[in-house]
């Protein structure tokens, strides 16, 4: 096991667990250091890590720090794990998991994290954070972070381009500006692809769905069953089983309902004739 320390505002390491435990008995380490290994989703302190904040470093046993480490990391593998199935760095994503759920809003979950490679000067690589509600891009800074992010909604014409080590992301925002995301890895860049075509594709249903019941309430006189058989709107209907067909026809020919819909009103109206 590779385990991160992170003291004197920079990060070191890997170390191996023995190496651990002698700066732990030497007193070069106190359990109050930062630490992080493959599974966890944020630097904890050694104390925490090895689940005992009371004990004088000194007498921590080596096989005691093993064994509680290896059962940490098989509690806290698939915190991070399902985000790092396409060779994404793990320290940049629990770095940005940790940032991003603090602006996580209700009912808002983490869906994918792609990690950018740059060619020549990758130490702090971009992130790409895809929620059930938005994508945010996610920008180290010398003294921090910075954060753009889009609502599904408002993104549109969703394109992916490859070169030959990476790939780039292309789209459109609210009013129509152009987005692109350079140097994903291609793996990554196919599963972002993936995942923004399809909450597209949700969003275009959504507001064809949409208008086709402001029309419908717009233009009144019929009782439409959708297709799960739940009622849409309750309007009178007319009188007259000639005149609510011609007024279906008129709806299908507007767009208003869909051809199934049609159908489905014309049998039930020429069976009680």
């Amino acid at each position: 096991m590779e385990i991160f320390l992170f003291r004197r505002e920079q990060q070191e390491g890997p170390y191996k667990l023995e190496q651990i435990q002698e700066m732990l008995s030497s007193k070069e380490l106190t359990l109050a250091d930062q630490a992080w290994h493959e599974g966890l989703d944020n630097w904890v302190s050694l104390s925490d890590l090895i689940a005992f904040p009371s004990m004088p470093s000194a007498t921590v046993e080596g096989g005691v720090i093993s064994n509680t480490i290896e059962t940490k990391v098989e509690q806290l593998d698939s915190a991070l794990n399902r985000f790092c199935g396409d060779e994404q760095d793990p320290i940049a994503v629990a770095k940005l998991v940790t940032k991003a759920k603090d602006l996580l809003t209700s009912g808002e979950q983490i869906e994918y994290i792609a990690i950018q490679k740059k060619p020549i000067f990758n130490i702090a690589p971009d992130g790409i954070l895809l929620t059930n509600k938005r994508l945010m891009i996610i920008c180290p800074k010398l003294m921090g972070m910075s954060f753009q992010d889009y609502i599904w909604r408002d993104i549109v014409d969703i394109h992916m381009s490859e070169q030959i080590l990476t790939a780039t992301i292309t789209c459109k925002v609210a009013g129509g500006i152009p987005l692109k995301i350079e140097s994903i890895p291609k793996k990554q860049a196919r599963k972002i692809y993936a995942i923004a075509q399809e909450k597209e594709e949700r969003v275009r249903e959504e507001r064809r769905a949409r208008n086709m019941e402001e029309k419908r309430a717009a233009a009144g006189g019929i009782t439409i069953a959708s297709p799960s058989h739940q009622p849409s709107t309750v309007i009178p209907q007319a009188k007259d089983p000639m005149a609510v067909l011609g007024k279906l026809k008129s709806m299908l020919d507007s767009g208003l309902i869909l051809p199934e819909e049609y159908e489905a009103k014309k049998s039930e109206i020429l069976g009680r004739m």
